[in-house]
C-alpha cells in the first residue's frame, strides 16, 4: 500500500481502493463509489484549486455529468491537500457514435460561453480570452451516450489544442 493509499485509508477506513492514475502532478484513487484527488506537486494542488471552485459552476452549465467535489481538505499527515467526488458511470470513451459526437459539441459549446473573466476568479492563469479545456468524456458504450467528463485540465488562451473541448 502507497503512503497515499494509507493517507485515504485514515479518513474512509475499509475501503478498498485501486488507481485510476497517475500523472507527474496527481495520484487518483477509487473506492467506495468515490474518487479521491491527492497532487503529487505544487501544480496538482493548484489545479485542485482551480477545480473546487470551477466544477460547481460547470455543474450546472454543461449537458453531461460533472463530479463536483463532496470532501476539500487535508489529509491526516497535515501537509497532503485532497478531494473526494462521485464516481461517474460509464468508461472512457475510446470511440464516439454519432449521439455522443453531438453531446460532445454540446458540451464544447457550453464551455464556450464561459466569460474568461468568470474563470479567472476560479484562479484559472494563462494568456487569453477563452476558457480551453481538456476532459475525459465517459460513455455508456451500450447506448453510444455520453455519461459524464472528469478529469479537467482548465486553461485560459485563445489557441485550442486538438485535445480541447471547445471547437473554432
Amino acid at each position: 500500500m502507497s503512503r497515499l493509499e494509507r493517507l485515504v485509508a485514515e479518513v474512509r477506513p475499509g475501503l478498498v481502493l485501486h488507481s485510476l492514475a497517475v500523472h507527474d502532478d496527481e495520484v487518483v484513487l477509487a473506492g467506495g463509489g468515490e474518487v479521491f484527488r491527492l497532487p503529487l506537486a505544487p501544480s496538482g494542488a493548484e489545479r485542485l484549486s482551480v477545480l473546487v471552485r470551477a466544477l460547481p459552476v460547470l455543474r450546472t452549465r454543461l449537458p453531461v455529468a460533472v463530479a463536483v467535489p463532496r470532501w476539500v481538505g487535508v489529509m491526516p499527515d497535515g501537509s497532503t491537500p485532497f478531494t473526494a467526488e462521485p464516481l461517474l458511470p460509464g468508461v472512457p470513451a475510446r470511440e464516439l457514435g454519432s449521439i455522443a459526437v453531438g453531446q460532445r459539441a454540446g458540451v464544447a459549446a457550453a464551455l464556450a460561453d464561459v466569460p474568461a473573466r468568470e474563470a479567472a476568479q476560479w484562479g484559472l492563469t494563462g494568456s487569453g480570452g477563452r476558457l480551453l479545456a481538456t476532459a475525459t468524456l465517459l460513455t455508456d458504450p451500450g447506448r453510444g451516450v455520453l455519461t459524464g467528463a472528469v478529469g479537467w485540465q482548465l486553461r485560459l488562451g485563445d489557441d485550442p489544442g486538438p485535445e480541447d473541448l471547445v471547437e473554432t
